[in-house]
């Protein structure tokens, strides 16, 4: 086998190697995700003035949250996940707020169609405290997300969403920042899933290859001038 088949040899070997790695590591680098929303401001409480927040302010965030959280609630229609969300960004106008201390949980409603007496709902809330400035003396609480069905069709299970609920199953999509006097409510516009960042075993396979490369290349251009 001549130098270069060697080489080449070696980068496969290589390459298998470190793809293998970054399959092992993807799942647990998986288990992070991350939802983006945006919405419009439709109602300020009066508590809170009207120097910091009105009507048709845009909203917009993200929150993250552990996917393999385990459920509390041992019933087959309600599913609540405590403590999952690690990460939350609220942005309405020009006030920001943060994930604050204290209990947060995502809660999936499932009931079933029928009995057709039944006077539930399909629902998914999302609800964290919130840290962030005081606005005409009052601090910030909690803020949620709210989507509701009555039709008890967005969901056939209770499990916790991978990906983002679709807006259009649901005939109510809210928002609500809670302060210890008011609130600001609105309608939530878009549920999104940011990208997935890629695993870092994958970030250095492909560093990997450059490497070898630069170095086969190397190795062959001495080659080249030995036998000149």
């Amino acid at each position: 086998m001549n130098h270069m088949g060697k080489f080449f040899l070696k980068l496969g070997f290589m390459a298998s190697m470190l793809l293998g790695t970054s399959i092992m590591i993807a799942p647990a680098d998986a288990a992070s995700i991350t939802f983006n929303f945006t919405g419009v401001v439709t109602n300020v409480g009066s508590q809170l003035g009207t120097t910091t927040f009105s009507n048709g302010q845009t909203l917009s965030g993200s929150y993250t949250f552990n996917s393999s959280t385990v459920d509390s609630n041992t019933g087959a229609t309600i599913g609540r996940y405590n403590g999952t969300v690690s990460n939350l960004g609220v942005n309405i106008g020009l006030y920001n707020a943060t994930l604050g201390a204290g209990t947060n949980f995502i809660r999936v409603v499932d009931h079933p169609v029928l009995p057709a007496t039944a006077h539930t709902n399909d629902s998914y809330t999302m609800q964290a405290p919130v840290a962030g400035p005081t606005v005409n003396g009052h601090t910030p609480r909690s803020f949620a997300i709210e989507l509701v069905d009555p039709t008890r069709t967005a969901f056939s299970n209770d499990h916790l969403p991978t990906t983002p609920p679709s807006l259009a199953s649901f005939a109510t999509h809210t928002f609500r920042l809670v302060f210890n006097g008011g609130s600001v409510i609105g309608t939530l516009n878009s549920l999104t899933a940011s990208a997935v960042p890629l695993p870092a075993a994958v970030i250095l396979f492909g560093a990997g290859l450059i490497a070898l490369v630069g170095l086969g290349a190397g190795s062959w251009r001495q080659k080249k001038h030995s036998l000149a």
